[in-house]
């Protein structure tokens, strides 16, 4: 995470209330999953065809629309594209995310797997895991190919492993006389 990423992740923070900076994480966490579903978007706000006036007339339509309780988050993202940063949003969204979690207390982590876990498993998944630590959790999936299948969570310093391979390791490890684990 580089340092100007925190700057504009601690300024957000400190522009928002108590209130409403869990508000302000989930109009952020979808304006990433736009992002990330329209390609179309991300290149019209990072383009230096548009105007910043332009620019600032599409976020207006549809963040302004969206989340008129929250003004400085959508002033946020105009001052963040007017600077041409808008490829440092998801740096700065995992830095703002850590700031709002950490007053929370929530732990965040990993969830490995060979496909793209659904919201529901992955929510399924935080549940468990935050039972077993004793804390809220917050799992990003990542998906690595070179998983057979299963899931591998890594937070707050600890790992779970439930992937494939690892129970194929234990089952080898018992038919040679060893102890499961």
């Amino acid at each position: 995470m580089d340092e100007r990423s925190r700057n504009y992740a601690t300024a957000l923070y400190e522009l928002c209330d108590a209130e409403n900076r869990q508000e302000t994480l989930r109009a952020f966490t979808a304006l990433m999953e736009d992002l990330e579903k329209e390609p179309e978007l991300k290149r019209m706000l990072s383009s230096y065809n548009l105007t910043l006036q332009e620019k600032r007339d599409l976020i207006d339509g549809i963040y302004g629309k969206k989340h008129p309780e929250l003004p400085h988050f959508v002033s946020f993202i105009k001052v963040v594209c007017d600077h041409h940063r808008t490829a440092s949003l998801p740096a700065i969204y995992s830095c703002y995310r850590t700031l709002v979690y950490g007053d929370l207390g929530v732990k965040e982590g990993y969830a490995y797997s060979a496909e793209r876990l659904t919201k529901k498993q992955l929510s399924d998944i935080e549940t468990a895991i935050g039972r077993k630590i004793g804390s809220q959790v917050s799992l990003t999936n990542i998906v690595d190919h070179k998983l057979l299948g299963g899931v591998k969570v890594a937070v707050d310093g600890k790992t779970f492993d439930g992937t494939l391979a690892s129970a194929l390791q234990g089952l080898r490890r018992e038919l040679k006389g060893g102890t499961p684990q």
